[in-house]
């Protein structure tokens, strides 16, 4: 396979320079190239150093003077310029002149400078998508190894709807055999429309799908669908497809999920001490109220709380003052009998009602108007309602927990909050540190996070690089919590490979990122304008100052390249022409 791809890299390579007297080849290692830089100290230094090589007169050419094999070496003129893959030297480009064109290549080493530059970047892409692909296969064959013991209804099918393997799980479902299915085409598991949708997918995602579960009867029930594309060089080459049954699914999610304290993730003193606080309250029937701002978790201590109470076993009900406009709150929150108002054609029980025997969670109490807040405060003392158009009381058992980000202390002072309903709500008042005072939480939220996207987006799971978790960890987070999680879920969505970079991160961070590297960059040295054609001056005096800042060494002069945004031959090239030592 790899002789094919030199070949085709070699027809590749004389396309470039089909306009000039030249004859190009391209040398890879472990092909022609082993026993080559063995011979030629030229290759050999090539190799080690990453560097463009010219010789434009073997006998005057200091390495080649000194070469063993220079007797036997046709080579008189000729360009060299490393392969590069992964930062690792895989081979060389050679350009040599045609027979009598020796003298045009010495004169015109220049000219092709460029043209070998590009070369060299195509053949390396070329490389990387070959090696990419030959990973691909690996895993293909790692996970069809591993079918014999995945319990999940999964199978792999190529881009054409051949059906690679299949889970014993599905066979079953199928009620069919792996001999019958696998190198069957996708119409066999699943309709022909549902296929045609489904090979037009190029990112993850789910989508409904009609299963066929019957030998005999061509019989179909609604399945959900969790397909994850593999990519091979930038293309699909195949789907990994997880199929599960609807009703199921929807069965899950109608068991309504709450939170536990298990759930509060972070060790800072700042949150532990608050979950204590918590922890210790639940038990009672108090009325709690939880304060800190926007994104900080507090229905998930309410929820937290509920489970950790007597009332476990009762309804957790919460409502969103602040979501719902006033004139329909009323009615949300204590109900309404038939004929209250327009369009009221049969009595219906309020939050309170609903929460009777467990707990009622009202978040945003601060945003309640002064009449509401009124008859909460009747519920809260008498735990008595009264159904709107309804003159008969009705008596509720609820423990009630309350949110708020606002101050409700400032409200009370301007007369937008009763005095007397904040005491009775405010007799376990607890406070939740926003995200920026518990930093030390953060890759402990993150791991959470990105453990459970990756469940729920069937997506391998990610590292965070050492910028993104650098600035993680230094913003301010004014979403808290919530603005984190949108964050993960955002790069787990868009990073395609197991590394999560400054690219994958929402605009505003990585604008924050780059903003940030730049003022750091202009305190240390004159930024690098791209595009501008900068004086021969200005630009040694550049190179000198990052030379100094990086150092002259090989890796130094790499990154001296990196902040110039050029390749590493073309900074030799300029150190060589302004006489750099």
């Amino acid at each position: 396979m790899l002789e094919e791809l030199l070949t085709e890299m070699k027809s590749g390579a004389a396309k470039f320079f089909q306009s000039y007297p030249v004859k190009a080849d391209v040398l890879l290692t472990g092909i022609e190239w082993k026993d080559f830089h063995l011979n030629c100290q030229i290759a050999s230094k090539i190799r080690k150093t990453g560097i463009n090589a010219l010789v434009k007169q073997k006998s005057d050419h200091s390495i080649c003077m000194s070469c063993s094999a220079k007797v036997h070496c046709s080579i008189e003129t000729a360009a060299f310029s490393p392969i590069f893959i992964k930062k690792r030297v895989a081979g060389i480009i050679l350009i040599t002149p045609i027979k009598e064109q020796r003298e045009w290549l010495q004169n015109n080493l220049d000219l092709l400078e460029l043209q070998l530059d590009l070369c060299s970047e195509w053949a390396g892409a070329k490389l990387e998508n070959h090696e990419m692909k030959k990973e691909n296969n690996q895993f293909l064959g790692e996970i069809n190894g591993i079918f014999h013991f995945i319990h999940e209804p999964i199978l792999i099918a190529g881009r054409d709807g051949t059906i690679h393997n299949i889970s014993n799980r599905l066979c079953s479902m199928l009620n069919k055999t792996q001999a019958e299915l696998i190198g069957e085409h996708m119409t066999e598991v699943i309709s022909v429309p549902d296929w045609l949708k489904m090979a037009k997918i190029a990112n993850q995602q789910e989508m409904n799908v009609s299963l066929h579960t019957s030998r005999t009867v061509r019989k179909s029930e609604p399945y959900l669908a969790r397909l994850k594309p593999i990519l091979s060089a930038g293309q699909i080459e195949s789907f990994l497809i997880q199929l599960n049954p609807i009703l199921k699914t929807m069965k899950k999610e109608d068991k309504k999920f709450l939170y536990s304290f298990h759930d509060v993730k972070g060790t800072s003193e700042a949150i532990q001490r608050v979950v204590e606080i918590a922890k210790r309250v639940a038990p009672s029937d108090s009325s709690v109220l939880l304060r800190g701002e926007s994104g900080t978790g507090k229905e998930v201590f309410a929820q937290s709380i509920h489970q950790a109470s007597n009332r476990k076993d009762g309804p957790f009900i919460a409502i969103n003052c602040a979501a719902i406009p006033e004139s329909l709150l009323e009615s949300e929150l204590f109900g309404h009998v038939k004929g209250a108002f327009t369009g009221s054609n049969a009595d219906k029980p309020g939050r309170f009602e609903m929460a009777n025997g467990g707990t009622i969670f009202l978040d945003e109490i601060g945003d309640l108007s002064l009449h509401l807040q009124a008859k909460l405060l009747r519920v809260v003392q008498e735990r008595k309602i009264e159904r709107v158009g309804d003159t008969k009381t009705t008596q509720i058992n609820v423990r009630i927990i309350t949110a708020t980000h606002r101050n409700l202390e400032e409200l009370i002072s301007e007369g937008q909050f009763r005095e007397d309903l904040y005491y009775r709500l405010n007799v376990i008042p607890i406070t939740i540190p926003p995200l920026r005072e518990r930093k030390e939480d953060i890759p402990i939220l993150v791991e959470y996070f990105l453990k459970s996207f990756s469940q729920k987006l069937f997506r391998s799971p990610k590292r965070l690089s050492k910028d993104v978790n650098e600035i993680l960890l230094h913003y301010h987070w004014a979403g808290n919590i919530r603005e984190l999680q949108n964050v993960v879920h955002h790069f787990m969505q868009l990073e395609i490979g197991d590394l999560v970079t400054i690219k994958s991160l929402p605009v505003y961070l990585s604008d924050l990122y780059k903003s940030q590297v730049n003022k750091n960059a202009l305190q240390q040295i004159p930024a690098v304008t791209s595009g501008r054609r900068k004086k021969h001056s200005d630009e040694k005096e550049q190179i000198l100052k990052l030379l100094d800042q990086f150092g002259r060494d090989t890796t130094g002069k790499k990154k001296v390249a990196e902040q110039l945004n050029i390749s590493l031959p073309t900074l030799y090239r300029r150190i060589s022409k302004m006489k750099i030592k």
